[in-house]
């Protein structure tokens, strides 16, 4: 009756006591297949959907690569942490002191100050002009955003 009541109240499966860790993990990852092959996450994948694309920047996550123009860039770790940090949260303003933790951790022995050295390397590898930065936008008193319609701004220091 419990099984019955519980797939009428619109649970996807139903496992009994005492199960095997095995048919728990093989159920799981059937539910996982299901779940990508309906919202089509699959097909992204196969596709290349996993990039982020900024103007003529393209960002694979999984790779760890970095194209400007399509010739590749080498960005050391912390680099690319943070730009792929950005780009998945574009537009959004974020201070020094926000992305160093968020990048290198409340326990790193350093300061907010890194942050600015690593997004001027940043822009000298992604940016048209360094000097005049319009993917990666510095908002006076505020921090940092990443532009994600960088051919679109009009501003940007």
């Amino acid at each position: 009756m419990d099984v019955i009541r519980g797939l009428g109240l619109g649970a996807d499966d139903y496992i009994t006591k005492p199960f095997d860790p095995s048919q728990l993990v093989a159920l799981v990852r059937s539910h996982l297949k299901r779940y990508a092959r309906l919202t089509g996450r699959d097909e992204k994948e196969k596709q290349g959907e996993g990039q982020i694309r900024i103007g003529d920047v393209v960002i694979e996550p999984k790779t760890w690569k970095v194209w400007k123009k399509g010739e590749e860039k080498r960005l050391p770790n912390r680099e690319f942490e943070l730009l792929r940090f950005l780009a998945e949260n574009p537009n959004l303003v974020f201070s020094k002191v926000e992305l160093f933790e968020k990048i290198w951790g409340y326990d790193y022995v350093s300061d907010a100050a890194t942050v600015s050295v690593h997004i001027n390397r940043l822009r000298e590898k992604i940016e048209d002009d360094a000097r005049n930065p319009k993917i990666i936008e510095t908002i006076w008193g505020a921090g940092y955003r990443l532009n994600a319609d960088p051919d679109a701004s009009g501003s940007g220091a």
